[in-house]
């Protein structure tokens, strides 16, 4: 994973540069990692930075910490028994690295398709848990229609127990997704960042507009959405 990712969006503003929005974002969150250490706050639940690192690490590293992230009850344990190691700057330097090849994350297809959203979101978690980095960012537009691509395949995912149908219309383009299937659904209107934002459980700090029957708009409000 190199640095020239770090600067991808200010570098590139008209199109990628053979850049993803999943290394973008990686570099970046590595680089506020770095800055904040290892017990600033996220958006990612009771987590800390640490916490969040770790969870990162194990998610895509060696096949058995990839099992123990994804058998029930063994997650948490794995996770804290990584924070326990204390090593949180050797940590974020094996985050930033990338996943090991021989994984299933470890093709730039497959980081693409499992990592775009993974790494936005989080990095938006820490950035947004902190008061003075609140405001979004002014993403490039390139970005935005890789992470429309990505949210607009698997927001159903994150949101299939919506209350309420849901209509994903993104403002920067003329295209909508039905997200949840259901009667007077409520229309989510946004910039795909932020609408993915919303979809990933972050609907107090993302920048949308809900419009729709009155009863579908205040459900939707209220829902909590979670992977």
């Amino acid at each position: 994973m190199t640095s020239s990712h770090r600067n991808a969006y200010i570098e590139h503003p008209d199109e990628s540069g053979g850049h993803r929005v999943s290394q973008v974002e990686r570099a970046r969150l590595c680089l506020l990692l770095d800055e904040l250490g290892p017990s600033a706050p996220t958006l990612s639940g009771d987590w800390d930075t640490h916490h969040l690192a770790a969870h990162l690490r194990l998610r895509e590293g060696n096949l058995l910490s990839q099992l123990q992230t994804a058998l029930p009850g063994k997650a948490a344990s794995a996770m804290e028994a990584r924070v326990a190691r204390g090593d949180f700057a050797a940590l974020v330097e094996e985050v930033r690295g990338g996943p090991p090849r021989l994984t299933i994350y470890g093709t730039a297809k497959t980081d693409k398709l499992l990592n775009t959203l993974e790494f936005f979101v989080h990095h938006e978690d820490v950035r947004r848990a902190m008061q003075e980095m609140f405001a979004p960012r002014q993403l490039p537009q390139w970005a935005q229609d890789e992470i429309w691509g990505q949210i607009r395949a698997f927001a159903k995912v994150p949101m299939r127990k919506s209350p309420v149908g849901v209509v994903l219309a993104p403002s920067d383009r003329d295209d909508a997704v039905l997200a949840v299937r259901g009667n007077a659904p409520a229309v989510l209107r946004g910039l795909p960042s932020e609408l993915t934002l919303f979809a990933f459980g972050r609907g107090a700090v993302a920048d949308v507009d809900i419009t729709g029957p009155a009863d579908s708009v205040e459900q939707l409000r209220a829902a909590t959405f979670t992977v």
